[in-house]
């Protein structure tokens, strides 16, 4: 994978020794090195539904005490709680967490990122984005998007009568700032002549349809 790069030809392979070791009945640590692989790559290729499958497996796979990147596949777990957004699901990563577990710096990490999601606290919840270890990042980038028009309407409505867009660029986590003015556009927000400020009534009432 890392040499050719073809993510289509790696994944058919990854589920072909997927489905062999399926058949075979085998579950050891192999089998979770595999499903392990797989979920990273599909993360790295914004294939959430193989991420999904493979997520699902290796639940069973340490939950039957097979060793293997639990923590960091439990912190991908809360990521992806973010993205579907289910209560159920969440109660029971929790209820899964170990002293050991939480304590490990993916986990916690997603954690916090959890706990500026869910407060609504968009600024630290961009902070942490920079900084998710391992493939994490990969997975909130499949709904980064969604997070950043519901940071701009909260923007929008709390600030009067402009906003700088370099200011919006820094707070929504962009590494650039044609980047930020391509997001605002898209999004139907109200820029200046020169695109360096949103009218914030303007974009309030257009974020508001």
């Amino acid at each position: 994978w890392e040499k050719d790069s073809d993510y289509h030809f790696s994944c058919e392979q990854f589920k072909s020794i997927r489905q062999d070791l399926t058949i075979q009945n085998i579950r050891n640590e192999f089998t979770v090195e595999v499903y392990e692989t797989h979920a990273r790559i599909a993360l790295q290729n914004g294939d959430w539904s193989e991420f999904n499958q493979c997520q699902s497996q290796l639940r069973s796979l340490y939950t039957e005490g097979i060793p293997g990147y639990r923590a960091e596949f439990m912190a991908y777990r809360i990521l992806y709680h973010m993205m579907t957004n289910e209560t159920s699901d969440f109660v029971q990563i929790m209820n899964e967490l170990t002293t050991d577990i939480s304590s490990n710096p993916a986990v916690n990490h997603a954690l916090k990122l959890c706990k500026a999601w869910s407060s609504g606290n968009y600024n630290r919840f961009f902070k942490l984005y920079q900084t998710i270890p391992h493939c994490g990042r990969h997975l909130v980038d499949l709904f980064l998007q969604r997070e950043r028009r519901k940071a701009l309407k909260t923007m929008a409505k709390a600030y009067r009568p402009t906003l700088p867009v370099d200011y919006i660029t820094k707070i929504l986590g962009f590494t650039s700032q044609d980047d930020c003015v391509a997001f605002l556009i898209g999004s139907d927000a109200v820029l200046d002549e020169r695109r360096t400020t949103m009218d914030c009534r303007p974009t309030q009432l257009k974020l508001s349809i």
